[in-house]
This record gives structure tokens, sequence and C-alpha cells, in this order.
């Protein structure tokens, strides 16, 4: 088995682990997180907004980086937010869900003295989405948009 030679310039490798340092320092997850947003901002709320059914649901679409809804290096974006002087019963979240994705026929009781006496419908909601729609539509150059931000940034950083 013939063997074979490896040889390494110390300082390139150097310089090498150099640049992957500064590189590792400059992408952090704050800095993901603020690009993200960025992005989702500009690509998916504004179809979002143009989609949407309610108005007053238009006001509650926006973009989070609050680790409370997100992973450590995610967004969340959609219904975001809740205003309970607009939404005091039924969230502006779940009245969002119910529209994108509809209910199946439900049905109240009507009680006399405790007992069940009659069923009576409060109809279904047929799904309408939207929400999801603005995502497809957009996601390929939400992706796009990031991984130039991020490259841009690399290049920077690396000082080329």
């Amino acid at each position: 088995m013939p063997g074979y030679k490896i040889d390494i310039e110390l300082e390139g490798l150097k310089k090498s682990l150099q640049d992957l340092e500064r590189m590792d320092k400059a992408i952090t997850p704050r800095y993901l997180k603020t690009v993200e947003k960025r992005k989702s901002d500009k690509h998916f709320v504004p179809e979002m907004k143009a989609q949407s059914h309610s108005v007053r649901i238009q006001e509650m679409i926006s973009t989070t980086t609050a680790k409370k809804f997100t992973s450590r290096l995610g967004v969340r974006v959609g219904v975001v937010k809740n205003d309970k002087t607009l939404f005091p019963k039924f969230s502006a979240q779940a009245l969002a869900s119910v529209i994108e994705y509809g209910t199946a026929e439900r049905f109240r009781q009507i009680k006399k003295a405790g007992f069940v006496v009659e069923r009576v419908s409060t109809g279904k909601m047929p799904a309408s989405p939207w929400l999801r729609k603005a995502w497809d539509n957009n996601v390929e150059a939400f992706m796009n948009d990031v991984e130039k931000a991020i490259k841009r940034k690399v290049e920077k950083e690396s000082g080329g």
C-alpha cells in the first residue's frame, strides 16, 4: 500500500482558523434573528396583511423574536400580537386559526332545569387559507435574502 505525504503550511492554516473564528463570532444567534426579522417584515408581513380577512387582525400581524415564542435562532411571523380590547373573548391568534383552517360544525346545548333539552348548531367555518399562502409565495425569496445577508457578513468579516 503506497504511503501518502501530506505537507501543511502552518501559517496558512493559522490564518484560516483565525478567519473561521472571526466569522463564528460575527454570525451570532442575535445577528441571525435580526436578519430573519428584517427579511420576514419585508417578505411575509405585507402579503399577510394584504390577504387578511379583517382589519382588526391585520393590525396584529407582525414578526417577533421573543424567546417566549421562538427558538434560540428563530422568528415567528403572522398573527403574533393580541389586543384584549379588540379581542376580549377570542384572541386574534385563535380567530386567525379559525379563518385559516376552518371548523367542523359545532353544537351548543340548551338546558332547562339542569337537563339538556336541545342541541342547536352554531354553524361551521370553511377554511380560507391566507397565512400559509403568503408563506408559500415568499419563502424562497426570504431564504435567498437571508443567505445573501449572511454571505455579505461573512465576506466582510473575513476581509474578502
